[in-house]
C-alpha cells in the first residue's frame, strides 16, 4: 500500500481571502486585518504547504449561510492559486451562556436533564435538519465537493455523563417510540444512575444517536462528500455512534477531536496521553486513515503556544494521522504558528516515511 503523504488543510472565512476591492458582495465584520493582501499572508502557509482550504459556510451563531457570492469568489481565487476549496459548517452550536436567542427560525434549544436551556446549542429536529440540508444543496450546487460539520454536531457537552435533549418534544417522541410515559424527572434519574437503569439508558442513548446519524444521512447528498468532526472522547453518550454513522454514510470523512487547545491542558503529560487515547479510539473505529483528519486549533486565542501546536502535530503524525486540519481563522494573522510548524515539518515527514502507513 502506498504511504499516504501529509496533507495540510486550513479553515478560514471568505472575507479573509477576498478583499473589499475584489468583491462587492455582503461581508461580515470579523475583526481581521483587511489591509494586508491575502497573497502576502499566504506565503507563511506555503512554507508548510497548505493545499486545501475550508471556507466557513454556515455558523450556528448566525443561523444562516454566508453570502454564496462571496464564498464563490473566495473559491475561484483560491483555485486560481492552485488550492483545493471546501466548506466547513457549524450546524448546532457550542455552549454559550451569553447566546440567549437561537439564530434559526423555528429552531429550539437543546434542553438539559434539569430542564434548563443549553444556551448556544440547538436541538436536532426537523426544521434545523431542513435548513442544513438546504445549505448543503446550495454548497454542492455552487461547486463545492466536500463539507465538514463541526464538533457541535452532538447532543451533549463533553464528559462522561449520558446526555441528550430533554425538551418536551424529544421526551414525547421517545415515549411514543418506546410505548412509555416517562417524565423529564424520570429520565434525569435514569441517566444520573445508569447502573440501576441500564436498559432504559441504552434506549435513551439509541434515541439520541439516531438523531445525529439521521442528520448525517440527510445531508449526505449526491455530488458532495460529507464529514463529521467528533469531539474529544465523543461517543454514544453524546449521541455520536461513529460505527452507525459510517454504516449510514459509507464515504463519511471524520475529524477526530483531540481537545487540548491551550497550554494548560496540553503541557502536562496527562494532557498528551488523553490526546493520544482519544485519537486512537476514533482511529480504531474508522480504520481508513485517508478519511481521518486532525483538529489542530487554539482556544481561547492565543492560549496555545506555537511550539505546542507544532508538538501536537508531531504526536498526531506519529499516531498515524495524515490529513492535518489547522484552525482557527486567526492563524492567518499569526506567522509564528506557521514558522513553528515549518520547523518540525522535516521531522513529521521523516515519521511518515518511517512508518510506511
Amino acid at each position: 500500500m502506498e504511504t499516504p503523504k501529509l496533507k495540510f488543510n486550513f479553515a478560514l472565512t471568505a472575507e479573509q481571502v477576498v478583499s473589499p476591492s475584489e468583491s462587492d458582495r455582503p461581508r461580515r465584520s470579523l475583526g481581521f486585518d483587511e489591509t494586508t493582501p491575502f497573497e502576502t499572508k499566504l506565503k507563511y502557509l506555503d512554507k508548510v504547504g497548505v493545499s486545501a482550504f475550508w471556507l466557513y459556510g454556515f455558523r450556528s451563531a448566525e443561523g444562516t449561510m454566508r453570502d454564496m457570492g462571496l464564498l464563490q469568489a473566495a473559491k475561484e481565487k483560491l483555485e486560481r492559486l492552485g488550492k483545493e476549496v471546501y466548506i466547513c459548517c457549524e450546524p448546532i452550536g457550542h455552549p454559550d451562556a451569553n447566546q440567549k436567542t437561537l439564530p434559526g427560525k423555528g429552531w429550539r434549544y437543546r434542553i438539559n436533564c434539569d430542564g434548563t436551556p443549553d444556551y448556544g446549542c440547538a436541538d436536532i429536529e426537523e426544521t434545523l435538519v431542513r435548513d442544513l440540508v438546504a445549505a448543503t444543496k446550495a454548497f454542492r450546487d455552487a461547486g463545492f465537493k466536500k463539507v465538514f460539520f463541526d464538533d457541535d454536531l452532538r447532543l451533549g457537552e463533553w464528559g462522561t455523563n449520558i446526555t441528550g435533549c430533554f425538551c418536551e418534544a424529544c421526551i414525547a417522541d421517545f415515549n411514543r417510540q418506546q410505548g412509555t410515559r416517562y417524565t423529564r424527572e424520570d429520565l434525569r434519574r435514569f441517566v444520573q444512575n445508569p447502573g440501576e437503569h441500564a436498559a432504559i439508558c441504552e434506549q435513551w442513548v439509541d434515541f439520541n444517536c439516531d438523531k445525529v446519524t439521521a442528520f448525517m444521512k440527510a445531508v449526505n447528498l449526491p455530488g458532495i462528500q460529507v464529514g463529521i468532526m467528533v469531539m474529544h472522547n465523543g461517543d454514544r453518550k453524546h449521541g455520536i455512534d461513529l460505527p452507525a454513522i459510517l454504516q449510514a454514510v459509507p464515504g463519511c470523512l471524520v475529524r477526530v477531536g483531540e481537545g487540548h487547545f491551550d497550554d494548560a491542558s496540553f503541557d502536562p503529560d496527562w494532557g498528551k496521553q488523553w490526546l493520544i487515547q482519544s485519537l486512537e479510539m476514533h482511529k480504531a473505529i474508522v480504520k481508513d486513515v485517508s478519511r481521518l483528519y486532525t483538529e489542530n486549533t487554539v482556544h481561547p486565542w492565543p492560549n496555545l503556544r506555537p511550539e505546542n501546536m507544532a508538538q501536537k502535530l508531531l504526536i498526531e503524525v506519529e499516531h498515524g494521522l495524515r490529513n492535518i486540519m489547522l484552525m482557527p481563522p486567526c492563524l492567518l494573522e499569526a506567522p509564528a504558528y506557521w514558522e513553528a510548524i515549518a520547523a518540525v515539518l522535516p521531522q513529521a515527514e521523516a515519521m511518515v516515511r518511517g512508518k510506511g502507513q
